[in-house]
């Protein structure tokens, strides 16, 4: 096993802190973080409207960091747990002074003809969740569009959310991480990721990767050190 050792090990053995990349800082968090995967792939584009009714397209996110995550508005089991941890995760952005940096996009997968229930569903996620307006919206089609239209775009993004009875979509939960330039970059699946290695993540994209801390590097440098003894 010694006489083979990937060159990002070598990297985390032999550089100095400020010399680590995207792509070491993503194996620290993978190290402490089951539930992430890592991607790079161009984020599929979208133009939605939010609960005012104003449009809002992929574009109009340039320049930032983008948690987006995708649920049904109907849901009354795994969405509502989805969106407290986007709670958790946004105030720990806040915390972070990362909140000008960072946008959150939750998406609505509804495909009922009653449009007004589904803007009214969504604002109510904002109120029990305490979401704050300024870096969190709700998308949705508009209410002449494709019913189908947000259902297709979760699958664009590798989430299948498939009608199984009357107000019943059975589906993932996937939190989404787009990067400035509209790349996406990660997947944390599921409700069980620790917050605050997401929000790392999201440092880090917007830091650079020597925002991971000094005793994070020194820790993973020495695991790997005592691996290769």
């Amino acid at each position: 096993m010694k006489s083979f050792v990937p060159l990002l090990l070598l990297l985390m053995l032999n550089l100095p802190v400020s010399a680590h990349s995207l792509n070491d800082a993503e194996a620290v968090i993978k190290e402490k973080e089951r539930y992430a995967q890592f991607v790079d792939r161009v984020a599929p584009p979208f133009t939605l409207f939010d609960t005012q009714g104003n449009p809002v397209s992929k574009l109009d996110l340039a320049g930032k960091v983008v948690v987006l995550n995708f649920l049904y508005t109907r849901c009354a089991d795994a969405c509502p747990l989805h969106m407290n941890l986007i709670a958790q995760l946004q105030d720990r952005v806040s915390e972070q002074g990362l909140s000008g940096q960072v946008d959150f996009i939750t998406i609505a997968t509804d495909t009922e003809s009653n449009v007004d229930l589904t803007v009214d569903n969504m604002n109510a996620y904002g109120r029990n969740f305490d979401l704050a307006p300024s870096n969190w919206r709700f998308l949705y089609r508009d209410a002449s569009g494709d019913p189908e239209l947000t259902r297709s775009l979760a699958e664009d993004y590798g989430l299948k959310f498939s009608s199984v009875s009357e107000g019943v979509q059975m589906h993932g939960l996937v939190t989404h991480v787009v990067d400035q330039e509209g790349w996406l970059k990660a997947r944390f699946h599921g409700l069980e990721f620790k917050p605050g290695n997401l929000v790392s993540y999201l440092e880090v994209l917007v830091k650079g990767p020597s925002a991971l801390n000094d005793s994070t590097w020194d820790e993973v440098h020495t695991y790997f050190e005592n691996m290769f003894k």
